[in-house]
């Protein structure tokens, strides 16, 4: 059985982790703070929920008084806003793609996301364009996943959704820069560009951007080898989700977290993120997501509307992280088509 948020509820959770947060999310120690499904045993208890606290490494008794006597941590109380705590290993980060040389180098041991089924048909130039195929910045030479089809509120002119780090993916970016399809690291080259850098989200704390389409190709509500977005959604625990991404083809997971906060580095900067969504494994060696898939949206999968916004996530544990997709579009003052 799952928990039912109502609002009563929904506000006694954002205050709750507001004040973790305040007290928690600076230690260095800590990498993310949500509310979700605790572990017993290692096992999800879907039917209880909790303040998590998502942790580096975890630490034993002797090694974390050491840690908490240099500053390196803190000790997470049983209890926060009347909310039970539990403790998670997390180490996340954002999740454009890395270099093929890299790639190849990295060790092997199983089903991990850096040997991914993915189709190089994702990586080709696409005519309609539609959600999880290659893209990129004119600046950058990588890859990221073109999230999907949105207008803006005001004009209704059809924008590109995906993360602020695919579309603009530095401080220098300007509204008007080139958004290539495919992406650079796929062979994409000025003749390529299918939009231009509009606005972002990173002032309200949301790794989101649009960028508004030149008209040269149309692109579709449609998920490549997936389906129709249906609109808006709202991601409840326990739900399953499904995502087409660049990287990984299509994957699957189960949210665990919502109402998440995170501290994450671009470039030098460490910047709060907020609204993020945890998605974790329906099953033990299941793919989520990898790098390349930034940008992919989260659908549910009963409903097909959007959920999430992809833009981080951990290899181990295998988990994926998402932003609030109605944040998302009201922040940018954008709807799903």
């Amino acid at each position: 059985m799952r928990i039912h948020i109502d609002s009563t509820l929904l506000a006694r959770i954002r205050l709750a982790l507001r004040q973790a947060a305040q007290d928690f999310l600076l230690v260095p120690n800590i990498s993310l703070i949500d509310f979700g499904s605790p572990r017993h045993g290692g096992q999800i208890a879907e039917h209880e929920g909790a303040i998590r606290v998502h942790v580096y490494q975890k630490l034993d008794p002797v090694s974390l008084e050491y840690a908490v006597a240099a500053g390196e941590t803190r000790p997470i109380p049983k209890y926060i806003g009347g909310f039970p705590t539990d403790v998670l290993e997390g180490k996340y980060r954002l999740q454009p793609t890395i270099s093929q040389r890299v790639a190849s180098s990295l060790p092997r041991r199983g089903a991990l996301p850096f040997s991914p089924s993915t189709s190089d048909s994702r990586a080709r130039r696409a005519d309609p364009l539609e959600g999880g195929i290659s893209i990129s910045s004119e600046r950058h030479y990588t890859y990221g996943t073109l999230g999907g089809l949105v207008k803006d509120r005001t004009s209704g002119a059809p924008m590109i959704l995906s993360n602020w780090h695919v579309l603009a993916g530095d401080w220098m970016a300007l509204p008007g820069q080139k958004i290539y399809q495919p992406g650079r690291l796929d062979g994409g080259k000025a003749g390529d560009t299918v939009a231009t850098l509009t606005r972002d989200a990173m002032s309200v704390n949301l790794d989101a951007a649009v960028a508004r389409l030149t008209g040269s190709r149309r692109l579709i509500n449609h998920q490549f080898k997936l389906a129709r977005v249906n609109g808006v959604g709202q991601a409840q625990l326990g739900i399953e989700v499904v995502k087409s991404g660049r990287r990984t083809d299509i994957t699957y997971g189960r949210v665990t977290g919502i109402e998440g906060v995170t501290r994450l580095r671009y470039g030098t900067l460490k910047r709060v993120i907020q609204g993020v969504i945890t998605i974790e494994q329906r099953q033990f060696d299941e793919i989520v997501s990898g790098p390349g898939d930034s940008g992919a949206w989260w659908l549910d999968t009963a409903t097909h509307r959007a959920v999430g916004l992809h833009f981080a996530g951990s290899n181990d544990p295998e988990r994926a992280l998402a932003l609030d997709m109605g944040r998302v579009l009201d922040a940018l003052q954008v709807d799903i088509v």
